[in-house]
């Protein structure tokens, strides 16, 4: 079961490196295309899409993995997943709507005349992406990871296509707005087409928006408090700032976006599974701690040593400036080792996690301020990491008081510790390279090299890496190369 469930996380994992992948080309051939004020209006309007439909969404899609997992007769899961598409599709409509009537408002608080026009384009977005995104979300309740991760395969294919190849034949901010819209469209279209299966006639049901907001309301106000914590240094820099200097704070402010793929896939697989099993919590997640550390401590590492060159490779010396706050924001990187909200999710106790959002957002407030006035742009990023740590110190203190849980059982300490020292040793040993040898690219690659070399036989020196670690990876290779060579 337990190798079952790592097939699925690694599937869904593989799907989303994949997209990301596609999407860091996206982004890197935008910058390289469009002046920086453009690039800054680009993200801004992400920047607005991801942190307003948390807002929006009040939850729903993570109580999709905690009730439809529970419900047993196929009559019932179809009622559930009808009721929910229509509750999602009524929150896109007005979502749409308040973008189109506020984009004077937003533009004049980020100082950008430009997202005024924009706006009015953007504005359906919502109606395409709430769908798309509840579906993932419903494949997942259904224990269907595999039509997740193939939606995921076609999504990318959708942007790739569309918004590449409208911003390499255009090189036009606006058109490429509208090849994004149109690859949402896409998107909406695949995952409407592939729920039809699952609608059935439903009447209004009052027991069941009552249950389903009883567990998301708490959850999807700590979610948006959550997000606008994550969030809130990107909101007071284009408060404070140009959209030119926003587009260089936010291409520092990625904190890896892969590892928050890699957290994602592994909660889509745990939550479900917790849920109807609590009495495997502490094998299920202590498992996923240990695996997790194999993979951040060592891109934590590489990212601290080579983020100047690997910024000016990706997005040219004009970004040069990103990498100090791409350096700040990879603190934060031993934090992801574990997801600590979703215990509370598990356990029915999303209490806790909107008063730590609640918290958690008013020092972040105070102390992105302050430091934004005192030390600039890289304020905002200091004060992110700052009030993150503090964020799990409280989960951590409640799971022990409140929870009644073992820290000890739940975090594998030796292990972890185990791999941070095989980390601390490759990175000496390849910052010894650089410090010798200078910092041309012949030996940045060559210490990336050693460092790599000297992870994996520390690694297994220690124990840190397992003989299952490296067959398991053995196993993904192999059945990647006889799907490149086309046989079962």
């Amino acid at each position: 079961m337990t190798e079952d469930r790592s097939k699925q996380a690694g599937m869904l994992t593989t799907a989303e490196y994949i997209r990301f992948g596609f999407k860091a080309i996206i982004g890197i051939v935008l910058a390289r295309i469009l002046l920086p004020v453009e690039l800054g209006s680009y993200r801004q309007l992400f920047l607005i899409y991801s942190t307003f439909s948390t807002l929006l969404l009040l939850g729903i899609p993570q109580s999709v993995l905690y009730f439809l997992p529970k419900l047993e007769h196929i009559d019932s899961k179809k009622e559930f997943i009808t009721r929910t598409v229509n509750l999602i599709t009524l929150l896109a409509f007005v979502f749409g709507l308040a973008i189109f009537l506020l984009r004077g408002f937003i533009a004049r608080i980020f100082h950008n005349p430009q997202l005024n026009i924009l706006l009015i384009i953007f504005a359906v977005y919502p109606l395409f992406m709430f769908i798309t995104q509840i579906y993932s979300q419903i494949m997942l309740g259904l224990k269907q990871p595999k039509k997740t991760a193939t939606f995921t395969l076609i999504s990318v294919a959708c942007d790739f296509i569309f918004i590449l190849g409208t911003a390499l034949i255009t090189r036009n901010l606006h058109y490429i707005v509208l090849g994004v819209m149109f690859s949402a469209l896409l998107q909406w279209g695949y995952a409407q087409y592939n729920l039809g299966r699952y609608f059935t006639k439903v009447t209004f049901d009052p027991d069941f928006y009552r249950e389903i907001f009883k567990y998301s309301l708490p959850l999807g106000l700590a979610s948006i408090i959550g997000m606008l914590s994550v969030q809130l240094d990107k909101f007071v820099v284009s408060g404070f700032f140009t959209p030119a200097a926003y587009a260089i704070f936010s291409i520092g402010a990625m904190e890896l976006p892969l590892i928050s793929i890699l957290n994602n896939s592994v909660n889509a697989i745990l939550l479900p599974n917790i849920s109807s099993e609590p009495d495997q919590i502490y094998t299920i997640y202590r498992a996923s701690v240990r695996k997790n550390a194999l993979i951040i401590f060592p891109l934590c590492a590489l990212g601290l040593i080579f983020a100047e060159p690997l910024i000016t490779l990706l997005y040219s010396s004009t970004y040069k400036a990103s990498a100090p706050i791409f350096q700040v924001y990879l603190i934060n990187l031993p934090l992801r080792i574990a997801t600590y909200g979703i215990i509370f999710m598990a356990l029915k106790k999303t209490k806790y996690i909107m008063i730590n959002s609640i918290i958690t957002l008013s020092m972040n407030l105070v102390l992105n301020v302050i430091l934004v006035k005192l030390i600039g742009m890289i304020g905002a990023a200091i004060s992110t990491v700052i009030v993150s740590w503090i964020s799990v110190a409280i989960y951590l203190y409640w799971i022990k008081n409140s929870l009644k849980l073992s820290l000890t059982e739940l975090f594998p300490l030796p292990a972890i510790g185990k791999t941070a020292l095989a980390v601390t040793i490759s990175a000496l040993i390849s910052l010894s390279v650089l410090w010798i040898f200078g910092k041309s690219w012949i030996f940045q690659i060559v210490a990336l090299i050693v460092f790599i070399i000297a992870y994996f036989l520390s690694g297994k020196a220690l124990n840190a890496i397992l003989p299952y670690d490296i067959h398991y990876i053995k196993q993904l290779l192999n059945q990647a190369k006889l799907k490149l060579l086309g046989t079962k």
